[in-house]
């Protein structure tokens, strides 16, 4: 039997006032004849968490794709709500120690109805929790909640 998974990450960003959509899509599918339910994911398989954190003129995201000990991949993205235009730079850090990992590309001008999309950085997954960065530039760095990678 084929089973093939396909993982899709949807941000919707409405407009001011209105609430930002954050959901994820698994999709499992069979290449049988007949209806059945999907098979457990088999042992080992990637995990995915997501946590985003309102920073008053946007939203700030860090997912986590994979598991404790193994290869995985982390992304942070921002959506601009409100206020005025910025250039920023997005990053994430372990809460267990270790410097901060930014990217080298600078988003912006970012106005209100704007957003980053979503910046990832493949890396072993290391026990403990995570948080994005995102650095506007000439005016510091904010730093969003916390995620813990998967066990």
């Amino acid at each position: 039997m084929h089973t093939a998974l396909l993982r899709s990450h949807t941000r919707t960003f409405a407009k001011a006032g209105t609430a930002v959509a954050v959901a994820t899509l698994l999709l499992s599918a069979t290449s049988t004849a007949t209806a059945h339910a999907a098979p457990a994911a088999p042992t080992g398989a990637k995990a995915y968490v997501q946590r985003c954190t309102d920073l008053g003129n946007g939203t700030l995201c860090i997912d986590v794709n994979g598991r404790v000990g193994a290869q995985g991949v982390i992304g942070v993205g921002y959506w601009k709500r409100a206020g005025d235009a910025v250039h920023v730079r997005l990053g994430w850090q372990n809460t267990t120690g270790g410097g901060a990992n930014f990217s080298r590309t600078v988003h912006g001008p970012l106005v209100p109805g704007s957003n980053t999309g979503t910046e990832t950085w493949r890396t072993y997954l290391a026990a403990g929790c995570v948080y994005p960065l995102i650095e506007v530039v000439g005016q510091g760095t904010l730093k969003g909640k916390e995620v813990c990678v998967p066990s």
